[in-house]
């Protein structure tokens, strides 16, 4: 583990649109398919979004192997969206289950705030209130979410690869990237504000796009999936890069910026 320095979180999303553009028509049918996939699993009520929930470590993991093969110059195979499940599955299973039981307790530390409108909405499906919405509760409640959520994200943000390709357990993994996310928050900072300022200009994109077509909800679905096809790929690249780049193993052309090592341990 090392601390780079904080432009690196600029670096990462360039890396990810670096592999992104090596390989698009993979990506966009990798995408594709693990929609297709949820979409199916979920129709299974009750389960199907459990298997969907602790089932997603192993995934992102098979997104990292894409990610890998694609950033080495190898044809990129189907069969990877899968690779996920080949290695340690009963840790990253763990690792769903914990991440699970995470996200709902988050939730029910926001219901002291709301009276439980966020978790049923989020959890049931279930629309919340227009008091809700009016009296500025459901907006309290997704501020004290978001603080709840902001150590459990950091814990199992490099949580799946690590177990998976560096042999870590459930427990080590999620100890090593919680203190990994941490002790780099300048360069995530850095990510998180360009990843916001690339939210806004698509938003504001969009809007002006729908205003020259009349307000046309096609025209507006078809950017929202346009950019989707291209934002998520990038995220899942950036996610492997800052990976490499603060745990690196070997010299690796997806570790950005990377000529300086000031400020590395």
């Amino acid at each position: 583990m090392r601390v780079v320095p904080s432009n690196h979180g600029w670096g990462w999303l360039v890396a990810g649109w670096q592999l992104f553009r090596a390989s698009p028509g993979m990506w966009t049918m990798s995408v594709f398919t693990y929609w297709l996939l949820v979409a199916l699993v979920e129709q299974v009520r009750y389960i199907g979004p459990l298997v969907v929930a602790v089932s997603l470590p192993a995934f992102s993991v098979s997104f990292m192997a894409m990610c890998e093969t694609v950033r080495e110059g190898k044809p990129p195979r189907p069969a990877l969206l899968f690779a996920g499940f080949q290695r340690r599955p009963d840790t990253l299973l763990i690792l769903g289950a914990l991440y699970l039981l995470c996200i709902v307790a988050v939730l029910a530390v926001s219901a002291l705030v709301d009276g439980g409108v966020l978790f049923d909405w989020m959890l049931l499906g279930k629309q919340p209130p227009k008091e809700a919405l009016e009296n500025g509760r459901l907006l309290n409640a997704l501020l004290v979410a978001a603080l709840a959520a902001t150590p459990v994200l950091t814990a199992f943000w490099f949580a799946p690869v690590l177990a998976a390709w560096d042999d870590m357990g459930a427990a080590k993994s999620l100890f090593f990237s919680f203190f990994g996310c941490w002790r780099n928050w300048r360069a995530f900072l850095v990510y998180g504000a360009a990843l916001g300022a690339i939210g806004f200009t698509l938003t504001i994109l969009i809007a002006l796009a729908a205003a020259a077509a009349g307000g046309s909800l096609n025209t507006v679905r078809g950017m929202k999936l346009g950019a989707t096809l291209v934002l998520l790929p990038t995220l899942f690249g950036s996610f492997y890069a800052a990976y490499r780049d603060i745990f690196p193993r070997t010299p690796s052309p997806a570790a950005p910026l990377a000529q300086s090592d000031s400020g590395a341990d």
